[in-house]
Order: structure tokens, then sequence, then C-alpha cells
């Protein structure tokens, strides 16, 4: 979230504004989502732990047995896609989540906790969870640590989370000569594979719209 300077604090403080810009409802929404959000992850570990513990059981000598018996033979992709209907990346992705250690997972909900109380956007979801979770082991293992250390304090402590940044502008332009897109973030970074000429050429049809709707 970009930091504000006295004025502006002041400026969005003032009632008017304040009621002018929707900010007591915008600011309710947004709580919304992010609880939403939440509310979904939660959802999603307790789906992982789950699987986790099906897939234990048909790797077991009980569920090969009752395999064996009924004439069934499935790999661990097989049951991701015949059992629970997903593609093979995200069934993966469910049983890593159900075996990680609660202390990492824990550290990371913490940090996109924090993370939202400043104001940004951490990648609170199964792809984030991972990403954090390998930044710690590689952190444990670079540190001489073992595996079973991964729930140390010190060493989950190494490894960042993965925010998102917002987006403030959006921009494109359809013509015969091809599409125009560009997207600017709240960090400035300006993300288009269209050249500057193609880019100009895009900005002055849309001022040229914006005068004609003004005169």
């Amino acid at each position: 979230m970009s930091q504000l300077l006295s004025i502006e604090s002041s400026f969005l403080n003032l009632p008017q504004v304040k009621q002018g810009l929707n900010l007591q409802e915008i600011r309710s929404v947004q709580r919304t989502i992010v609880n939403a959000k939440k509310k979904k992850f939660e959802q999603t570990l307790a789906l992982s732990k789950l699987v986790n513990q099906a897939v234990t059981w048909f790797q077991s000598e009980e569920g090969q047995r009752v395999c064996t018996e009924e004439g069934i033979s499935w790999s661990n992709e097989e049951i991701g896609q015949k059992v629970f209907g997903w593609q093979k990346s995200f069934f993966y992705k469910v049983v890593k989540a159900g075996k990680l250690d609660e202390a990492v997972v824990d550290t990371f909900k913490a940090k996109c906790d924090e993370a939202e109380t400043r104001g940004e956007d951490p990648n609170r979801s199964l792809e984030g969870l991972l990403k954090f979770a390998k930044a710690v082991e590689s952190g444990a293992q670079d540190g001489g640590q073992g595996e079973s250390e991964l729930g140390d304090p010190e060493t989950t402590g190494e490894a960042q989370i993965e925010t998102r940044i917002e987006t403030i502008l959006t921009f494109t332009y359809k013509s015969e000569g091809g599409n125009v897109s560009v997207r600017i973030d709240a960090e400035g970074n300006v993300k288009t594979t269209n050249s500057i000429e193609q880019i100009r050429e895009a900005i002055s049809v849309l001022q040229f719209s914006i005068q004609n709707q003004n005169s």
C-alpha cells in the first residue's frame, strides 16, 4: 500500500471525502473479500489433510489388498482424476500441503495476516503456501538444518510470503493492426508487449475520443 502524505491522510479523513468516495462501504467490502479468502484457504487446508489420509490408506497394505480383490489398479495420478476429478498438478499440490509441518503452515498464515495489516495482498493460497514451505526448507538445508527443523521459528522466519502488487491502470486498444495492451502496477512497473509507437497511437485514439465526448 502506498504511503500517504500528511495532507493526503487529512484529505481522506474529511467527512465529505469519505462519503463521496464511498470509503466506508468499500472498506467493508474489502474486509469481506479478505475474510472469504481466509475461509477458503482454511477449507483447502482441511481438504488437503483429508486427501493425504485417503492417499495414505490407498497405499497401505489394506488399501492395496482391497484394490487387488476388486480388480482395481490405479496409480496415484488416477486417484486424483478418478476419485476427486482433479488434474495431476492440483492433486499433487493438495497432497503436498497435507504433509506440511503445522508450524510452517501457522507461520505462513501469520505472515499473511501481518501483510494484510500493512495493506498488502498476500498470496494466501495453496500455491503461495507451497512456495513459502519450499523457501523454508531451502533455508533449513542451507543452514545445515534437517527437514525435522522446519518448524523452528528461527528457520521459518527466513522465508518470505509472496505478495501481489496492485494493478493501478490497465489499457487495451483493439485495432486492425493488432491489439495494444498495457498494465501498470502500484510500483510503477509497466508491462506490455507492444512498441512505443503502438502505445502512442492507442493513447492518441483515447485522447481524441475524450475530446469529442467533452466537446
